[in-house]
Formats: structure tokens, C-alpha cells, sequence
């Protein structure tokens, strides 16, 4: 089933919040509804789940007290897949209630933060707005069931090839989304082979170019291109926590492709900025709650220092 199975990590799954009526309760503590037969689009409708079945589903996490705030949104993307499980692995998350569930229902669950730390210890690792006194919901949607695993690992294909289609849709948006940019702007920029622009302030010493073999320390800051919000930068601690430079070994894939090509424009001393298209950043892929999939990013860049890298001086 490891080819199969797309089940949620141990944090995404750790159920919901809220406290309403009607509601019935887990025997782990949980609170749950199911609303019958209302999911839209399910691929069959009333089929019910029993142990050792396959269910396929998709669900969204929200934080009740921040005003319903999404914490993860699946519904866009591929849906999951994974068995009905009724052993105590389960506790405490949505998959508790899957043996209840029939195709084409919905559900609601709500769990405690302070059940959940009462569970795992204080020292989990849990986000930061997840703290004693909150809730986390979960809306789950129950597309299919599945009584055997050939029948959904075809499902899981068909589902592959359609989420590869509509994720080269958006990459191609958001890069003709930054092209359009870019040429609004009138940004007298370099554009990279693979697409990502550059836009040089001050060139520093181009005798020392960050090029391959060489590693670039830079600071940084970077930010959504749509919104012009920051989520990581090491010049104002505000916004990461963190000032040390970051040194980055050109060629070396161990930073995101539109960074990797658009440093190597830069001089020791560049300032500037690089614009990176989704399909040369983080793709189709969300990373946390900060940079959502398929976003345009924007870098502003400054080259402290240019060195070979460690491979290099081998």
C-alpha cells in the first residue's frame, strides 16, 4: 500500500475544533457530524466504508478562534487515499470516523489543542497558533470507497494524470502572470534560461561572479510577488527570526532553480533583485501557511562575499 496510500501526516490529520450543538463524540473525545450524501462530485454516492476498505477524500483544517483561518486547504489539490482503520492509531484524528462514512458524505470534526497536547506532551512541535484553549476543525469529503486495491490504485492514476494537467495549467499562468509583470513594471531586466528575471542595483565586482563552483553568501528578503508579503529574510529579523547570512553553492541544487540562476548574475557586493517564476521556485507544492502553491516570489538580494566552494578547492 506505500505506492497507494497519500494519507496525511501525523500533524495534518489531527482532527478539529469548535464546540456547537448537534454534535456526537468519539469515544476518544472528539466532537463529529456527518452530513449525508452532500458532497458534490463525489464518483459514487452511499457506499459504505468498512475496515480494510479505501476511501478517497480530501479536507481542509481551520482554527475556529481565528476566525475560521485556514491552516491547510487539500481541496485543490490531489485527493488522498487511505484505509479504514479502527485501531487506536487513529485516535485523536478525522480517520476515527471513517468506519461511519459512506460515499459522498461530509464531516465535520472538532478537536481540543488541549487534547491533543494531552496526548502527545507539551513538547510536540506543534505550530504556534495551536495553543492550550483553541480548536482545530476539519472538513473531510468522502469522493469514493474502494473495496479493493487494484480498483484504487486505477483511481489513483487517473487522479495523478489529472492533477499533472491542471498543475501545468497554473505553472504556465503564473509565468505568463510574471512575464506581464515584469513588462507593465518596465523592469529593465536579464531574464535566465529557464526564465527567472534579474534585476541589478549595484553590480559589485564581476571579476567575482557567483557562478558555478563558487558559493554566494547573500543577505535576503523574500516575498509573494502577488501580495508583496515577506516570508523569510535574514536582513529584518521581524519576519524569520534570523540574520546569519546564507551561504549558497551555485550549481549545487541546494537552493530553488530561479535562486541557483539568477545569482549567478550577481558580483561580490551585487545588490539587486531576482524574480522567480512557480515553476523555478517551489512549483505546485505549498510550503506551511507562508508561500502558497504556484507563487510567483520575488528576492531582494545583497552579495557579501564570493568564495569557491568546498568542492571546488578539492
Amino acid at each position: 500500500m506505500k505506492k497507494l496510500i497519500f494519507a496525511c501526516s501525523a500533524a495534518a490529520i489531527l482532527g478539529l475544533a469548535a464546540c456547537n450543538v448537534n454534535y456526537k463524540t468519539t469515544p476518544s473525545g472528539m466532537k463529529y457530524k456527518i452530513l449525508s450524501g452532500k458532497v458534490i462530485g463525489a464518483d459514487t454516492m452511499g457506499v459504505q466504508a468498512a475496515p480494510g476498505d479505501i476511501i478517497k477524500f480530501k479536507f481542509k483544517f481551520t482554527i475556529p478562534e481565528l476566525g475560521d483561518t485556514v491552516w491547510r486547504n487539500a481541496y485543490d489539490m490531489m485527493p488522498q487515499y487511505t484505509k479504514v482503520d479502527t485501531s487506536a492509531r487513529v485516535k485523536m484524528t478525522f480517520l476515527e470516523i471513517f468506519p461511519q462514512l459512506k460515499s459522498g458524505d461530509s464531516a465535520e470534526v472538532v478537536i481540543s489543542v488541549d487534547s491533543i497536547i494531552k496526548q502527545g506532551g507539551p513538547n510536540q512541535g506543534l505550530p504556534p497558533f495551536m495553543t492550550k484553549g483553541r480548536h482545530v476543525k476539519a472538513i473531510v469529503s468522502i469522493l469514493n470507497v474502494f473495496k479493493d486495491e487494484a480498483s484504487a490504485q486505477k483511481d489513483v492514476t487517473k487522479e495523478r494524470t489529472k492533477q499533472q494537467a491542471v498543475s501545468e495549467e497554473k505553472l504556465k499562468k503564473a509565468t505568463a502572470d510574471l512575464d506581464k509583470y515584469i513588462k507593465d513594471k518596465g523592469l529593465k531586466a536579464t531574464k535566465t534560461k529557464s526564465g527567472a528575471y534579474v534585476v541589478i542595483d549595484e553590480p559589485g565586482d564581476i571579476s567575482k561572479k557567483a557562478d558555478s563552483g563558487m558559493t554566494a553568501t547573500i543577505k535576503y528578503t523574500g516575498s509573494l510577488l502577488s501580495s508583496g508579503k515577506p516570508f523569510d529574510s535574514n536582513i529584518d529579523s521581524t519576519i524569520a527570526g534570523h540574520t546569519e547570512p546564507l551561504p549558497i553553492a551555485i550549481g549545487q541544487h541546494r537552493s530553488i532553480q530561479g535562486m541557483d540562476e539568477g545569482l549567478r548574475l550577481f558580483g561580490k557586493g551585487a545588490k539587486g533583485t531576482i524574480y522567480i517564476p512557480a515553476e523555478l521556485g517551489y512549483g505546485d507544492r505549498d510550503q506551511g501557511d507562508k508561500i502558497p502553491a504556484f507563487s510567483n516570489l520575488k528576492f531582494d538580494i545583497q552579495v557579501l562575499d564570493v568564495t569557491p566552494s568546498d568542492s571546488a578547492k578539492k
